[in-house]
């Protein structure tokens, strides 16, 4: 599985190998395992774009699952595949050269004889960089990314300490902004990760009582005032919902089935992607959450496509995956899901897609409301 993590609109620059290395884990919102990781170095205009001692400016940066070819193999179709998508993200970027780490429990011995698969795999990324006119700038591999860990560059006599990952300006960043750092991948995906079948069965069964009230509302509404004013009740309604989850009350099976149900209406689902650039962002976030986890298939697709797209636009892409991930799992046509996962995996960066949640505020005032807005996502 591939997992962008789009460049924000200020580069990150470092000086030293082991500081590189010891920024992934901010940088992708975890400790990469077994994984092939990315790096876009673009020109700073003062200093050459090279991590070793002099100043590199980091642009997007790219994982991908570590599949190693076996001794005599080609290397698997899954890595080409992979190396061409860096590849097209790397040159929409304006790289000039790339860093590659490997973090792989298989490269604990530098010289253990699985280096040589490694050199291959290296040769034949180098080979697709330069066919877009990128230079693989180095090639770092560990076991994996600890304080002190020993790096190395394969099939080279070259070796480096990493710095300590929660110690990095990068993880001192992330925290400040308030994105959290995941123990791991597998402790990201858990975060949408289902509740137990109880729970979704009983709101499954107030789902089919919710769209029977909630159509006959609607139908009343639309016939009194026309269907702007219905589409403007309802969301006040998942308005209120978010105000009251962020007073601190838990939603009820009912509410979460009631939510179900209104964000089943594309009008209010799109004018709650709005919501991603405001104050409400985080509870809004959160309550998309517990809708995500709570409600059966092919339900819960909308409201783990609307916490990819929060994520998405703070620059939260392995969280944005995982959410979209889900999201087509549960429903594989939903449209604003595939939508939003060909955009993270092509590397467009958030400013690309926050026009959705300005959509969102235009969509609100067209029906008569005024989402709240915010400098910063809260």
């Amino acid at each position: 599985m591939t997992t962008s993590t789009p460049s924000s609109s200020h580069p990150l620059r470092l000086t030293d190998v082991g500081d590189v290395i010891a920024a992934l884990p901010a940088l992708m919102g975890f400790p990469p395992m077994r994984s092939i990781v990315v790096m876009c170095l673009t020109p700073t205009g003062d200093a050459p774009t090279r991590p070793n001692g002099r100043v590199a400016s980091i642009g997007a940066v790219m994982r991908h699952d570590l599949v190693l070819p076996g001794p005599g193999e080609s290397v698997p179709e899954l890595m080409r595949a992979a190396f061409r998508r860096f590849c097209a993200v790397c040159a929409r970027e304006g790289a000039e050269s790339v860093v590659a780490v490997l973090v792989d429990d298989d490269l604990a011995d530098r010289h253990d004889p699985v280096i040589a698969d490694v050199c291959r795999l290296v040769d034949d990324f180098a080979d697709h960089l330069d066919a877009v006119g990128i230079d693989l700038a180095g090639v770092y591999a560990l076991p994996e990314i600890t304080g002190g860990a020993t790096w190395f560059v394969p099939g080279q006599d070259i070796t480096g300490s990493v710095a300590d990952p929660g110690s990095s300006v990068v993880a001192a960043a992330r925290v400040f902004e308030g994105s959290p750092i995941r123990g791991s991948r597998t402790e990201l995906a858990a975060l949408l990760a289902p509740y137990p079948p109880a729970v979704r069965q009983e709101v499954a069964r107030c789902i089919d009582e919710v769209v029977e009230t909630r159509d006959r509302e609607y139908e009343r509404c639309a016939r009194e005032g026309g269907g702007e004013r219905a589409d403007r009740l309802e969301l006040e309604t998942v308005l209120a919902h978010i105000e009251t989850y962020a007073a601190g009350t838990d939603p009820s099976a009912s509410d979460i089935a009631e939510l179900a149900v209104l964000l089943a209406n594309r009008t209010v689902r799109d004018a709650a992607m709005g919501l991603a650039t405001g104050p409400l962002a985080r509870p809004a976030e959160r309550l998309w959450t517990e809708l995500a986890r709570a409600l059966p298939d092919p339900e819960r697709a909308d409201a783990a496509a609307l916490v990819g797209f929060g994520a998405y636009v703070r620059g939260d892409g392995p969280l944005a995956g995982v959410a979209l991930a889900a999201a087509l799992e549960s429903d594989p046509r939903h449209r604003l899901s595939d939508l939003l996962d060909q955009a993270l995996q092509a590397g467009l960066r958030p400013e690309s897609i926050r026009g959705l949640a300005e959509t969102g505020h235009e969509i609100a005032a067209r029906l008569g409301l005024e989402l709240p807005r915010g400098d910063e996502l809260s």
